[in-house]
């Protein structure tokens, strides 16, 4: 396809300059005819020949015609107009005149030249004919004396008109022979180009446009002969899967020129510690991979994977040097994946498969490592695809539950509210709980969709609620990639619209690692979510970043103590301090605050005593389905 395009692109170059020749040699030669034609003219009339003036001022006229027709862009209709009348001219003029011995003959050999040079093939086969045909028609009626033809004396007119038809002739015979040298040499030059532009097209088959290096296609094919070398001398070869850490961030902060810029000189780097028997290759993206052959090695101890750690961790390190990029200094590192020939496989896709998954490994040890694969990392990629399938017919199937568990307020033991938690039916494994699946969903974007259609179906639920008598909220929690998807405030306007749940009884929780996101799209989400009229609060409160500089900057409600600091609370001061100091300040800054996790009555009035709102756990209930919440609910406030 891109070699069609370049082809194209020559092509219409080349056609649009010999264009552009042509409508110089049409000017030229137009200019020369009208010159002979005036001299001409000037003739007749000097002399009389009024037949001979009339016919060269039709000539004349035909030419200017000509010019206007190339002017408006239709050279090959002037050129037509022109030559075919001019010959219909001439013949007119030796009919009436001279016949063979009058000197507008030799106007029929310069009007074939002008003809050859820029007419087609074909309308220079009909001059020919019409000019043979003149020339018989002559010949046989003075042969059979229809008509007598008779010489003029020849004089200073007859030298004037043959010498300008013979400067025509000669200036186009020059021009052309200039025009084919031009022609070749232009046609050598489009020829050098077009090799140029196949070796670069050639060179881009097998390389990567933007580093130089081996694309997948070429590397593919040389690991696969790296790999039958390695076989027939029975030594190991070596495939490192190498990943630039926090590129995306580098890449949207900066752009993508800058992001550009920076894998070049990643490339140029890792090029630096390539040998000549090694072949480096940019897979993709941020990504590369390379094959090292031949590395010190025996057989008999094929996991000593020494050499090929060496080689990573030397990777590492040229690219952990500082990168000087759009005028900053940049750190980024490498998280390297690492398998085998023949331990991990035998063919290339395998290898850079294995490697590839060593690498997540890699990334989710903390990044700037490297992780040599072990087999149960592919068993543990095969049973993440098979819950990434199978969860995807799961939305279709309407195989996903949502249980809830009661909110109670602690002062006057009051049901508030439920918490939806989310649970798959799976056909052959049964519930699953959300830590069997949740990861699955949030890296395959499958979050979103799912998250979608919990908020909708709480709101459903509250809403069903209320039509039995129960005013009670409903707690959902949010993913950090539902935020980031942007149209987390039109779901959830468009979820409130067609449930008619009031809005403050649809609460959303976050976890504290979103709140660290300090982008103004996202504070101006928060404050677009709170004014509609919905709460936010901040889930498992304590377990992460705890800062006070957030609750006031994003407003939210309330705050969830996480179960770790509320189970053992009777009997754990440290924990009781840490739940005693959250309350407090809790409530200092105007928010309410929720313990999860209470299993214990015990528990129950500590936290009563504390000043703690609300509360949710075993104690209460268990996670309920839909319709069996709705009992519990009906007899908890028939208890109340």
């Amino acid at each position: 396809m891109e070699m069609a395009e370049i082809k194209g692109g020559l092509d219409k170059d080349f056609f649009t300059r010999m264009q552009d020749r042509q409508n110089r040699r049409l000017r030229l030669i137009g200019n020369l005819v009208i010159l002979v034609l005036l001299t001409i003219e000037l003739r007749t009339l000097l002399i009389g020949a009024w037949n001979d003036s009339i016919l060269v001022a039709a000539a004349l006229a035909t030419v200017l015609v000509a010019r206007k027709l190339t002017a408006r862009g239709k050279p090959e209709y002037a050129v037509s107009v022109a030559l075919m009348t001019l010959t219909l001219l001439v013949s007119c003029s030796m009919w009436l005149e001279q016949g063979l011995y009058s000197g507008a003959l030799i106007a029929f050999p310069t009007v074939l030249v002008v003809a050859g040079v820029i007419a087609s093939e074909r309308l220079f086969w009909a001059l020919l004919t019409i000019m043979l045909a003149t020339v018989a028609l002559i010949s046989f009626s003075a042969y059979f004396g229809y008509r007598a033809f008779q010489p003029l004396p020849i004089g200073v007119g007859r030298w004037a008109v043959v010498s300008s038809i013979l400067m025509v002739s000669a200036g186009t015979i020059v021009w052309m022979m200039r025009e084919m040298r031009n022609m070749q040499s232009s046609l050598e030059r489009e020829g050098k180009r077009l090799r140029c532009s196949q070796a670069k097209i050639t060179h881009l088959v097998g390389h990567d446009a933007l580093t130089g290096l081996a694309n997948r296609t070429a590397f593919s094919s040389h690991v696969t002969q790296m790999i039958e070398a390695a076989r027939t001398q029975q030594r190991p070869l070596a495939l490192l899967y190498m990943d630039v850490d926090n590129f995306k961030t580098i890449n949207d902060s900066l752009g993508h020129t800058a992001g550009d810029e920076l894998i070049r000189s990643v490339a140029g780097r890792l090029k630096q510690v390539v040998r000549d028997a090694d072949t480096l290759c940019r897979h993709g993206g941020d990504e590369f991979v390379m094959a090292l052959a031949n590395f010190v090695m025996a057989l008999a101890n094929i996991d000593d994977v020494h050499t090929a750690v060496a080689v990573a961790q030397r990777m590492q390190e040229v690219v952990s040097q500082p990168f000087e990029l759009s005028s900053k200094q940049l750190l980024t590192s490498l998280s390297v994946g690492i398998s085998l020939f023949p331990n991990d496989g035998h063919d290339a896709d395998t290898l850079v498969q294995k490697s590839e998954l060593a690498m997540l490994q890699a990334k989710k040890a903390g990044r700037n490592t490297h992780f040599v694969h072990q087999e149960d990392l592919s068993a543990d990629s095969h049973q993440r695809l098979d819950i990434e399938q199978a969860l995807r017919q799961a939305i279709s199937r309407d195989e996903l539950r949502l249980y809830y568990q009661p909110i109670i307020a602690l002062k006057g033991e009051r049901l508030v509210g439920a918490e939806a938690l989310l649970r798959w039916q799976h056909p052959e494994q049964g519930l699953l709980s959300p830590d069997r699946f949740m990861d699955v969903a949030e890296q395959s974007g499958l979050i979103a969709e799912i998250g979608e259609w919990v908020i909708r179906r709480a709101c459903e639920d509250a809403m069903r609620w209320q039509q039995h008598g129960l005013r009670l909220g409903v707690s959902v929690n949010l993913s950090a990639i539902q935020i980031r998807r942007n149209n987390l405030q039109s779901v959830i306007v468009d979820v409130l619209n067609e449930s008619g749940l009031e809005p403050e009884l649809l609460e959303l929780e976050l976890t504290e690692s979103m709140l660290l996101e300090k982008s103004d799209a996202f504070l101006q989400l928060l404050k677009n979510l709170k004014k509609l009229g919905v709460s936010l609060a901040i889930d498992d409160f304590g377990t992460g970043y705890s800062n006070l500089s957030y609750l006031q900057r994003f407003n939210v409600d309330r705050l969830k103590v996480d179960k770790s600091f509320v189970l053992d609370l009777s009997s754990n001061e440290q924990n009781r301090a840490i739940v005693t100091a959250v309350i407090q300040m809790a409530h200092s800054l105007k928010l309410q605050v929720t313990a999860e996790g209470i299993e214990h009555q015990l528990v129950q009035r500590i936290l009563t005593s504390l000043g703690c709102d609300h509360a949710q756990g075993y104690l209460f209930s268990r996670p309920l389905e839909p319709d069996a919440f709705l009992g519990y609910a009906r007899s908890y406030s028939e208890r109340a």
